[in-house]
């Protein structure tokens, strides 16, 4: 009876044990597992209009570590434990402290001699390793993104606000040019009366010079206005971009090349000659196909790509341009300051002179200052639109580790 009664006693506690271990959460077990993803964090500053900046060793350094320390920030930690996949987990919800909790579990790495930062989740779950990882990357991203573009939007703001002053600045120097030249042309007539030459043929000269630069200047802007308009319109893709979009266009044109190729090689066969005749009618016929699927091909996303390289291509055009336009405003501006400057040798006023001259400096500081701003609000605005500097390389991926 008693060993009955004690092997009773082994049985069900074998039993509970059983059901306990079957109840148990995945997360109670031996193993552990890793999520991990891996960001690109390039070396260079990108920009949209081709002039990227390459960072040194010492600024790439300082730019990798201050990542890891956003990664490991508490507002990105505390967005990646809100996000609806994350808040629910059982593992989540246990945790007294979830944030000191993440930070603990969390691991960020810079692979040495490389752009490759690696983030890792170890927890008891596959699970929660997966999505907890994929929301601390997706929370970093979206919290950089914010940070920048707040940044560089009230960047932005200030140096139009500066803008704005120094163009009122140079209109006032401008009203007063045009006056005091006024007055010292009126000088420059008296003392040449009285027998001071005031230069008029070399006057007459630069006049002539300035209404040339100011006529290549308005064809200039003219040519931006266009650029501008066709940027706005939609952008015709030519035949030759389409065929290489297409791989049967591709291959007809190949095969219209060979048939060109051979007609070529047949230089000694008269125009009627039943070889070339027929060269000629397979080329007609490769053509006319061409023609029929470029009208009928729908190119889908390799279309939109070309038309985005063609208006990338404009943009490109039109930030040229904007600098050979300031280059012949500056042009302008100088031939006119020499006109200034011929017209007020007969000044009589020393002290007139001088103070025209003085001024015409202010006035041309100022326009170097405007340059450099719209340098820098271009400089702004295309490394915000360019593709990113920091890059997502792949999704959690999750794997055993021992305990």
């Amino acid at each position: 009876m008693m060993m009955t009664q004690q092997r009773n006693r082994g049985l069900i506690a074998a039993l509970v044990l059983g059901l306990l271990a079957a109840s148990a959460p995945a997360y109670a077990q031996s193993i552990r597992y890793e999520a991990t993803t891996m960001i690109q964090i390039r070396s260079v500053v990108p920009s949209l209009i081709g002039n990227d900046r390459q960072l040194n060793e010492l600024e790439y350094n300082r730019f990798v570590n201050t990542q890891i320390a956003l990664l490991k920030h508490p507002s990105v930690l505390d967005r990646a434990l809100e996000v609806p996949d994350v808040a629910p987990l059982p593992l989540v919800r246990e945790q007294k402290d979830k944030r000191a909790w993440l930070t603990k579990e969390l691991q960020v790495t810079h692979a040495q001699n490389s752009e490759i930062l690696y983030v890792r989740i170890t927890t008891n779950s596959a699970e929660a390793s997966e999505k907890i990882n994929n929301a601390v990357v997706m929370a970093y991203l979206a919290f950089i993104d914010e940070v920048a573009r707040r940044t560089n939007n009230e960047l932005i703001n200030n140096l139009r606000v500066e803008e704005r002053r120094q163009r009122q600045l140079a209109t006032t120097l401008q009203d007063s040019l045009r006056r005091k030249t006024r007055e010292a042309v009126m000088h420059g007539i008296q003392a040449g009366d009285g027998g001071m030459s005031v230069g008029i043929a070399q006057g007459e000269s630069l006049v002539r010079d300035i209404a040339l630069a100011n006529a290549k200047l308005t064809a200039m802007k003219a040519q931006r206005k266009a650029i501008i308009e066709r940027m706005e319109g939609s952008v015709l893709i030519p035949v030759s971009m389409l065929i290489q979009l297409n791989p049967v266009l591709k291959a007809l044109n190949e095969q219209r090349s060979a048939l060109v190729q051979q007609r070529l090689l047949e230089t000694g066969g008269a125009p009627d000659d039943p070889r070339i005749v027929q060269i000629d009618r397979q080329i007609e016929q490769i053509d006319e196909r061409v023609m029929t699927l470029a009208t009928d091909v729908d190119f889908g996303a390799s279309l939109d790509a070309a038309r985005e390289h063609f208006r990338f291509q404009e943009e490109v055009n039109l930030y040229q341009l904007d600098l050979e336009i300031r280059v012949q405003e500056i042009l302008v501006a100088d031939l006119t300051a020499k006109l200034n400057e011929q017209l007020i040798k007969g000044v009589e006023r020393a002290e007139s002179v001088l103070d025209v001259s003085f001024e015409q400096s202010q006035l041309e500081r100022v326009h170097r200052t405007l340059d450099k701003i719209e340098d820098r609000i271009l400089s702004i605005s295309t490394e915000l639109r360019a593709p990113g500097q920091i890059i997502p390389l792949s999704a959690a991926v999750v794997s055993e580790v021992p305990r």
